[in-house]
């Protein structure tokens, strides 16, 4: 992918001295590659020790219960401040 993306900067880095190619699409062409390029190497990241699998523990998320969670807001006006707090039950399957 470094290649390609390589390749298409040299090609519109060169095409940029041509008459009638302005300077937007060959600035955003090559950056718009390495933004394409990053998001498709974050995309290949995680899920294992890189040996194929095997002995690795597999993490399956939060653990199936009822949880209770407090959601606080708070807004300030001058000297005065208002806060409100409210539970909230999550249960996971």
């Amino acid at each position: 992918m470094l290649a390609i993306l390589l390749v298409v900067a040299a090609w519109t880095f060169g095409r940029r001295g041509q008459s009638g190619m302005s300077l937007w699409p060959s600035t955003v062409l090559p950056i718009t590659a390495a933004l394409l390029l990053m998001l498709a190497m974050a995309g290949c990241g995680g899920g294992g020790s890189g040996g194929g699998g095997g002995g690795t523990t597999h993490n399956p998320g939060t653990p199936a219960g009822t949880y209770t969670l407090t959601v606080t807001g708070a807004t300030s006006s001058g000297a005065s401040t208002v806060s409100h707090s409210m539970p909230l039950t999550l249960t996971v399957t």
